[in-house]
């Protein structure tokens, strides 16, 4: 690794480390809302007797643990000058002969924790479920409280939109995939309070208790996709799937600089929050060093601008040993 490739790493590594680090400290905020509204729902669930509120005082208790483990992923993450990956030891040769590689997969760790955040979610929607059931076959007698429950429910609603509001911010503000995922899981968690609201008012309306359950296993199968679909994407990232589209899109760009007569190969993948893109190009074989030196720079430029691409690794051929 040359000395610019390496000064130009050390900037995407520090800019990245501190922009781990500020979405960290943001989502305490996250947790402490979390919990709170995890014991007023579960509180005025019980006084209440209301399954689907319970259900989703545990959709609360569901983003408590995923937002845990993703702060878990990025304290990990954004670890630097470390002689060890989680506790197991590097040798100093080999922190010298792999140089950013070792930070690159500490930022895998972010994936790796959101990845478990999916399969508590799967456990917690799994609970859910199985007691939403037994409320439908064994058909308890009992009568809602409509006032405290729906209390509960509209104050988890209002809460929560709020939540959602700063993660959208933050998440753009720091580009951070984390924030993102916060973001978008506190807004399911508000319509889904705000569901829960219109749903008790309904039961007191029409006095049918079997709606609590109907709608408490219709929660728990909605917790259930959203952390099998969360455990998906995780896993897909950490085997280096990328979408082909948009890696198409990353090749007609760089394809189309004068100088490029060809994109030979092109792959991207994901190092944590980390778009990085190794690409190999065929130029014209009389083309000097210096000039392949200004091209290796564009593609950088051209990537990091148009697509957020944080590194990309070049390789250069001549055309005519195609």
């Amino acid at each position: 690794m040359n000395t610019e490739n390496t000064h130009d790493w050390q900037h995407v590594q520090q800019v990245a480390v501190i922009n781990l680090r500020r979405a960290r400290r943001h989502l305490w905020t996250n947790v402490a809302a979390y919990l709170g509204l995890f014991l007023v729902e579960y509180f005025c669930a019980e006084l209440g007797h209301s399954q689907v509120l319970r259900a989703d005082a545990f959709n609360n208790l569901s983003g408590i643990f995923s937002t845990s483990l993703l702060m878990t992923g990025l304290y990990i993450a954004a670890k630097t000058d470390d002689d060890d990956m989680w506790g197991a030891p590097i040798s100093p040769a080999e922190q010298h002969a792999l140089g950013p590689r070792i930070q690159q997969s500490r930022f895998r760790f972010e994936t790796i924790y959101t990845l478990i955040a999916g399969l508590v979610m799967v456990l917690i929607a799994g609970d859910i479920v199985y007691n939403a059931t037994v409320v439908l076959v064994q058909r308890p007698v009992y009568r809602i409280q409509p006032g405290i429950t729906v209390l509960g429910a509209g104050l988890s609603s209002l809460v929560l939109l709020g939540l959602w509001s700063s993660n959208h911010h933050w998440a753009k503000v720091l580009t951070n995939t984390a924030l993102a995922a916060a973001s978008r899981d506190s807004w399911t968690d508000a319509l889904t309070s705000l569901v829960t609201v219109l749903t008790i008012l309904g039961i007191a309306w029409l006095h049918a208790s079997w709606i609590d359950g109907v709608a408490s296993l219709i929660l728990g199968g909605y917790i259930l996709f959203t952390g099998i679909k969360i455990f998906r994407n995780s896993t897909l990232n950490l085997v280096d799937y990328f979408d082909p589209a948009l890696e198409e899109r990353y090749q007609m760009a760089i394809a189309h600089l004068p100088s490029v007569q060809s994109v030979v190969f092109l792959k991207a993948y994901y190092d944590g929050n980390l778009i990085m893109v190794s690409v190999t190009i065929a130029v014209d074989p009389e083309m000097t060093a210096a000039t392949i030196y200004d091209l290796t720079g564009q593609i950088n430029i051209l990537m990091k601008q148009q697509f957020n691409v944080a590194a990309t690794a070049l390789m250069v051929v001549p055309i005519s040993q195609l």
